[in-house]
């Protein structure tokens, strides 16, 4: 049943939601209430449901019920002091058009109350003098930290003014002022014709310096999805995102540019990046580096023979003049990139010393920006010979050790020898054992900054345990899929170590992940529920976030679970399809976060009949087979296995599966340029049927007897093999 999107038909389908009994937690089957079917009363009751539907859609939002505390406003007016500083005044807009956005109410920004004003918001950073400063301190609005409030804090509170309530809102410095507009944004229900304002008092500041996000599409996800580039403001939008949920840092361009600026522009910090190793252009082909795979090309040359890297130095000197100021400069040692000959075994040390060598031109233009060292892909020695350097004496270059994929000597992801060592006795376990030893190993004055990908679910640096193979075969390693109760473990068992994370990212399938992870870099003692229901609620309602929130851990547990029997792939199809009937209608009209969700519901769905499918096929077509051996009627038991083969794979329930994942992929993509990968390989077979088919047609053409009977019990050993994966 898809969700129409007509306002009376969305109403009559939200009614007929509530007929609907809470979903089975074991079975995730779908009863009518057999009260509501006594007496052929199904459709009077669904009639009078649709009729209080509709009057209730038809009342004015301002008259929504909100509980005694909760305060509505046809207005709002965000006061600025004359003091306050560009990036804050920046960040007062975008608290006004986020207002406008979803309410449709008249904001505007000041300088003084006006009469008649609706909701005050007054608003800025901790500054001498001015009204905020003045009504904080009478209303006992104070920040984190006292007279030396901490870096990136805020306070937002709700006071009585003149008869009316109002919010006082203080950073401690323009990033506070930004991080304040977040927490608004969260907390007053904005709905059309009006804002509802309920108590709020909040004193907070983040708990990690870096935390680092990346607002990207990804290529390869539009090269296969076909879908249009965001827009400037799309991406500035994304960008704006996860800053209110507490992000600080971004990544940009290299050498500046609109999206630059507009970081900037809210005092927001930037990184970039380099492969000491990396040249392009043309250059003699002995200085190409060694060990590289074939697909990793030839922009990588030897730093061991002297020209190379004399010419890597001058086009480092050359680029990093052309670049902006950069907060934070990263260096790899892979993934790619290095040179693994013996020129440079181990190949962490030649790393190192080049790293080096790379930052002081970096530092020489760049003097306020800080340098990470990602050390991915070495060996034991290459990491023991890094330790070492940095042991020998200060490296004030160098700012912290970047933990990313492939820096774990306790995985094989990226790494071809692990310390077998750290296993014999291994604490808490792979995930955070060698984040220990890296820390136990560098000096006090390097740091450790995460680097974690929590994009990909499988071929990863934390990737799935046990993932389920026919989803592999179905969607890749680049998919929308969300991960709440291992990406929470994780982050636990990992940043005790960090002075935080800037998170990788190949796309915008992974903005649930990036919302959990900003929210949990600003507060680390937070509970799961607590922020799957923040997120839920913010982007799907109240009344959805409860089914929404249960749709997001049954997905994570679909990843595993066997494809054919999985009960939990009807189970998240309907607890998405339930969210979307609580969905308000202005909230769904522009949604793509749960379109997705109702888009990967269906594909999986259309995935688990054809699996289910073509394992009937195989069944019939063994069953033929020996049916046919036993009996000897070879050519009858041929035939109808042909014609089994022959039957459609497409029934009528995945055709229609298909046409709505298909029309749900067109509708995020125009709303806002993302797809699901899975839609665009539908074709793709589970089973070896062309060749089970190809064995077949072998078995009718031959004319020996005995030949027949080989083909066939061939055809039984191609349909009885397991999946690959490919």
């Amino acid at each position: 049943m898809a969700v129409c999107s007509s306002g009376l038909d969305r109403v009559c389908y939200r009614a007929l939601g509530l007929c609907i009994r809470e979903l089975n937690q074991e079975n995730a089957s779908v009863q009518v209430s057999q009260r509501t079917l006594r007496n052929n009363r199904f459709g009077v009751g669904i009639m009078l449901l649709c009729l209080v539907a509709v009057a209730c859609a038809w009342c004015p939002a301002h008259a929504q019920p909100g509980g005694d505390d909760v305060v509505s406003f046809g207005s709002a007016t965000i006061v600025v002091d004359r003091g306050q500083t560009e990036p804050v005044r920046h960040a007062a807009e975008v608290l006004k058009a986020r207002l406008q956005r979803r309410s449709g109410v008249p904001v505007t920004v000041a300088a003084r109350v006006p009469k008649g004003a609706g909701l005050v918001i007054h608003f800025g950073q901790a500054v001498r003098g001015g009204d905020l400063a003045r009504l904080c301190e009478e209303h006992g609005v104070a920040l984190v930290g006292g007279d030396k409030p901490a870096p990136e804090g805020y306070a937002v509170k709700t006071v009585a003014l003149k008869d009316s309530r109002a919010i006082l809102a203080l950073g401690a410095d323009a990033r506070g002022a930004l991080y304040a507009v977040g927490e608004i944004l969260r907390r007053v229900d904005r709905v059309p014709g009006a804002l509802r304002v309920g108590p709020i008092d909040v004193s907070t500041a983040p708990a990690y310096r870096f935390r680092g996000f990346s607002a990207n599409q990804g290529g390869t996800m539009i090269k296969i999805t076909k879908a249009r580039g965001w827009t400037a403001e799309e991406r500035d939008n994304e960008v704006m995102n996860y800053a209110l949920a507490g992000g600080n840092i971004f990544y940009c361009e290299r050498h500046g540019g609109s999206l630059f600026d507009y970081i900037k522009s809210f005092d927001l910090m930037s990184i970039t990046d380099a492969r000491p190793n990396e040249l392009g252009g043309d250059r003699p082909e002995e200085w190409q580096a060694g060990g590289l795979e074939p697909w990793e090309g030839k922009r990588w040359v030897c730093p061991s023979i002297p020209e190379a890297r004399a010419a890597l130095m001058a086009n480092w000197e050359q680029d990093f003049a052309r670049r902006p100021q950069h907060d934070v400069m990263r260096m790899y040692a892979g993934d790619p990139g290095g040179c693994r000959d013996e020129r440079c075994a181990p190949w962490g040390k030649t790393f190192v010393h080049l790293c080096e060598e790379v930052a002081g031109l970096w530092l020489k233009d760049h003097p306020n920006s800080v340098v990470l060292m990602a050390n991915q892909d070495l060996t034991n020695a290459g990491d023991q010979a890094i330790f070492d350097y940095l042991n020998e004496k200060p490296r004030e270059w160098l700012y912290a050790m970047c933990y990313g994929p492939g820096s774990n000597a306790m995985s094989d992801y990226f790494r071809d020898e692990l310390r077998d060592d750290l296993f014999v006795y291994p604490g808490p376990g792979p995930t955070s054992r060698y984040l220990a030893e890296t820390l136990n190993q560098i000096p006090k004055a390097q740091r450790i900054v995460q680097y974690s990908d929590i994009t990909h679910w499988i071929s990863a640096q934390y990737e799935v345990e046990h993932p389920e193979r026919h989803l592999v075969k179905a969607y890749g390693r680049r998919t929308f899929h969300t991960r709440p109760r291992a990406f929470y473990r994780i982050f636990q068992a990992i940043m005790p170590f960090s002075e935080g994370d800037i998170i990788y990212s190949e796309g915008h399938h992974d903005e649930f992940h990036q919302y959990m992870w900003s929210r949990l870099l600003w507060n680390p003692h937070r509970s799961l529920e607590d922020v799957m229901r923040e997120y839920c609620e913010l982007h799907f309602g109240q009344e959805a976030a409860e089914p929404m929130m249960d749709a997001l851990l049954q997905l994570e547990k679909n990843l595993e679970a066997p494809l054919e029997t999985n009960p939990g792939i009807d189970r998240y199809y309907l607890l998405v399809k339930r969210a979307g009937w609580k969905m308000p209608e202005y909230l769904m009209e522009n949604d793509y976060r749960w379109r997705l969700h109702m888009q990967k519901a269906a594909l999986d769905k259309y995935q688990q009949l054809k699996l289910r499918a073509e394992l009937a096929k195989e069944r019939g077509v063994v069953e033929a087979m020996q049916a046919g051996l036993e009996s000897g009627e070879l050519d009858a038991a041929l035939d109808q296995a042909a014609a089994i083969l022959d039957a459609p794979g497409e029934s009528p329930e995945m055709a229609h599966l298909r046409a709505e994942a298909g029309r749900l992929g067109e509708e995020t993509e125009r709303i806002h340029g993302v797809r699901n990968v899975g839609y665009f390989k539908l074709d793709r077979v589970f089973r070896d049927l062309p060749r089970v088919e190809g064995t077949v047609e072998k078995a009718r053409k031959a004319t020996a007897k005995k030949e027949k009977r080989r083909l066939m019990e061939a055809v039984k050993g191609l349909a009885e093999r397991p999946t690959k994966t490919g």
